[in-house]
C-alpha cells in the first residue's frame, strides 16, 4: 500500500463514482479501477460494494477511509515540511481564468524574476474545481473570486476589486443609457458564464435580489462566445467591469449598473495548512503590489 493508493480509495469516498474520481485525479477510470482492486487484494478485504447503482463503502471501505483521511493529512504535512529542505524549492499555484485580465501574469513574471530560485508552477481551474484542489493541498495558493468563501478559513490577499455590469450589444434598446437597474432587465435573454462560476451564481443572485429569475439564453466558459452572442444583440451579459474592458470588443457596450455589486480577486490558502516559505514569500509579494497599486 502507498500513499497514493489512500488518496485513490479517498477520491472514489467522496465523490461517490469511479468516474467522478478519476477526473478529480486525472486519471482513466480503469486505471483507477485497476489500483483500488489491487490495494483490495493486497489487504485481503473488498473497500467498496459494487453490485449497485451507486457505488457504496463496505465497512472494511469505512474503517480504511477514516484511517486513511489521518494518513492523507500526515503525508501531506509531512511533504510540506520537506520542501523547506529541497535544493530546488518549489511554488504550485491554481487560479481561475482570469490571468491576463487582471494583471496576474505580470505579478508572477516579477516575481519570478525576484526569486529565480524558486520553482514555480500555475494552473488555470474553474471555481467549482479549485477549493477541493486546494484543500488538498494539490496546491499551495489559489487565486479566485472572494464570493462565497469562508474567510474563516482562509488565508487571504486582496489583489484587485471589480464589478459586475450589463454588456450589450450596440444595436440594443438601451445602448444610449449610462446606467440601467437590474430590474429593467427581467425581460431580457441573460447569456451566462456557465454554472460552478462564481460570476453565474453572483449574477443569478443579483438578478433575484432585484425581484426576477433570469431567463438564461445561452451558457457558456468561453468568454469569446458570451461576447460574441451579445454582439448579435441575442442577450444582454452580467459581466465584470475589468473583463469587459479587457476584451475591447467593438460591437458591445458596458453599461454600469444602479446596483453596486463586488467581487474581489484575492490570493488564498488555507488556514489549516502550514505555508511553504516559497508561499509565505509570494504571498508577501502580492501584498506589496497591491499596497503600491492602491497608492500609486
Amino acid at each position: 500500500m502507498d500513499f497514493t493508493q489512500v488518496q485513490y480509495v479517498l477520491a472514489v469516498a467522496a465523490t461517490g463514482s469511479f468516474s467522478g474520481a478519476a477526473d478529480e485525479l486525472y486519471i482513466s477510470q480503469s486505471s483507477l479501477s485497476k489500483k483500488i482492486i489491487a490495494l483490495e487484494r493486497e489487504l485481503g478485504v473488498t473497500l467498496f460494494d459494487r453490485s449497485r447503482r451507486q457505488i457504496a463503502l463496505t465497512p472494511a471501505g469505512a474503517a480504511f477511509v477514516e484511517h486513511g483521511r489521518v494518513i492523507d493529512d500526515a503525508g501531506r504535512s509531512l511533504l510540506a515540511a520537506l520542501g523547506e529542505f529541497k535544493a530546488t524549492p518549489t511554488l504550485r499555484i491554481v487560479a481561475i481564468p482570469v490571468i491576463a485580465q487582471y494583471g496576474i501574469a505580470e505579478t508572477i513574471s516579477q516575481f519570478r524574476d525576484r526569486h529565480p530560485e524558486i520553482a514555480l508552477t500555475l494552473e488555470e481551474r474553474e471555481a467549482s474545481a479549485i477549493l477541493p484542489a486546494l484543500e488538498s493541498q494539490q496546491f499551495d495558493l489559489a487565486f479566485l473570486r472572494d464570493n462565497y468563501l469562508d474567510r474563516a478559513d482562509f488565508r487571504l490577499c486582496e489583489v484587485v476589486k471589480d464589478r459586475l455590469q450589463v454588456a450589450i450589444s450596440r444595436k440594443h434598446r438601451f445602448a444610449g443609457r449610462s446606467s440601467l437597474a437590474l430590474a429593467a432587465l427581467a425581460d431580457e435573454n441573460h447569456i451566462m458564464f456557465d454554472k460552478g462560476t462564481v460570476v453565474h451564481e453572483l449574477a443569478v443572485d443579483a438578478c433575484r435580489a432585484a425581484g426576477f429569475e433570469p431567463r438564461i439564453f445561452y451558457a457558456s466558459l468561453r468568454i469569446e462566445s458570451v461576447l460574441g452572442l451579445v454582439a448579435s444583440n441575442s442577450g444582454v451579459a452580467l459581466m465584470m467591469e475589468k473583463v469587459v474592458a479587457y476584451h475591447r470588443h467593438p460591437d458591445v457596450l458596458a453599461i454600469a449598473l444602479d446596483e453596486l455589486i463586488e467581487s474581489c480577486i484575492v490570493l488564498a490558502a488555507p488556514r489549516a495548512t502550514r505555508l511553504s516559505r516559497p508561499a509565505r514569500l509570494f504571498m508577501d509579494f502580492v501584498a506589496e503590489q497591491s499596497l503600491s497599486t492602491a497608492q500609486s
